[in-house]
């Protein structure tokens, strides 16, 4: 098995500085992508006036988008937004929801997104070249960098701050009605007699594929054992014993896992699994995902959780905060352009849903990421 990650003139530690904090663009995490999906990454970097890189992106070709999150003009078509030309380039990621531009200081010269941007658009030529999952900063350096099309709102993505207190800080600081909830949950899960395990990927691939292959069933995606298990030897060939695994396990026989990632100060939640015939009505999901990795977590000094998209009410009740990722076409002459109403009415009646229902809105931190 090959790794397809081309970094050219950038060594792997150049690019991984200029990662940051943010694992999902990082060297061995794009080798993942590459080889699950047997796409071509190249490295796009810039400079400004000089000859250092300060900012950079993956850029994806070949990869199959069809079906995927990631199929932009699924996505547009969704929400009566006008789609883009067939083809393109994907720039960013291909999984984990997460596309960021890279830079080597906080705040990189002005003509270095340009830079970046006009090579961007150098390589897809006619084609689209679209950035998804994109953060509300990253969104405005490409906007003052020459982006003419508005940016249309995705997901919410949530974090889960891990309080230098710990546990004990984190839980103090929920509502009573929480408390009470997360005190009922934790009794029933230590009373169900179940055990959380951490170990790497490779010792516990063959016995949690199954899992993963139940919970896929369970939302309506038909998955193979054997599918399955080839991604987490995917996982395993390009990340190594970076990948783990919380175990859950009852009688010695697993009926949960939470695959994961730890980068800098924050665990990463990629993947989840159960065999919910044997499960016991025990609050299983909240007490592996949640619980049992604060604990984990902060007694590794690991301030955040990343828990990523979908099941936003639950995750904001335990304390997440929500931040909004977007889609934007980078090109210079998107469709997107003569639609900026539609766009806008489309964000703000995504924004005004979330308002709408008091739990969701206690979760946004800053108003300002979201206009």
């Amino acid at each position: 098995m090959s790794v397809r990650f081309e970094l050219g003139a950038v060594a792997r530690t150049e690019w991984d500085a200029l990662t940051g904090p943010n694992f999902y663009s990082s060297a061995n995490w794009l080798d993942f992508c590459a080889v699950e999906h047997g796409a071509a990454v190249d490295a796009v970097v810039a400079a400004g006036d000089g000859t250092a890189a300060e900012v950079a992106i993956p850029l994806f070709r070949g990869a199959d988008l069809a079906g995927s999150p990631y199929d932009w003009n699924a996505q547009l078509a969704s929400r009566n937004l006008p789609t883009l030309p067939a083809g393109g380039l994907l720039a960013g990621p291909r999984e984990g929801y997460q596309t960021h531009l890279l830079r080597a200081t906080p705040r990189p010269a002005p003509g270095a997104v340009t830079n970046l941007l006009t090579d961007l658009r150098a390589r897809a030529g006619q084609a689209p070249c679209v950035a998804m999952f994109l953060n509300t900063e990253d969104v405005r350096l490409f906007h003052a960098a020459g982006v003419p099309a508005p940016a249309v709102l995705l997901e919410c993505d949530a974090w889960l701050p891990v309080p230098a207190g710990g546990f004990d800080t984190w839980f103090a600081a929920l509502s009573q009605k929480r408390r009470g909830s997360v005190r009922k949950e934790m009794a029933a899960f230590t009373a169900a007699g179940y055990r959380i395990h951490h170990l790497p990927l490779r010792e516990c691939s063959t016995l949690i594929a199954p899992l993963a292959v139940r919970t896929e069933a369970k939302y309506g995606y038909e998955a193979e054992t054997a599918e399955d298990l080839a991604s987490f030897r995917n996982h395993e060939h390009c990340l190594g014993d970076a990948a783990m695994v919380a175990l859950c396990t009852l009688d010695d026989s697993p009926v949960g896992f939470c695959l994961y990632y730890v980068w800098g100060d924050t665990v990463f939640l990629r993947w989840a699994g159960f065999d919910y015939s044997r499960l016991r009505n025990a609050y299983e999901y909240f007490n592996l995902l949640y619980y049992e990795q604060l604990r984990w977590a902060a007694e590794r000094n690991i301030r955040w959780i990343h828990a990523g998209i979908k099941a936003m009410k639950a995750k904001v009740l335990r304390g997440a905060i929500i931040r909004p990722l977007w889609l934007l076409d980078l090109t210079a002459t998107s469709p997107l352009r003569g639609a900026a109403q539609a766009v806008h009415d489309h964000n703000a009646a995504f924004l005004d849903k979330l308002l709408a229902d008091s739990a969701l809105a206690s979760g946004i931190a800053d108003r300002e990421e979201w206009a």
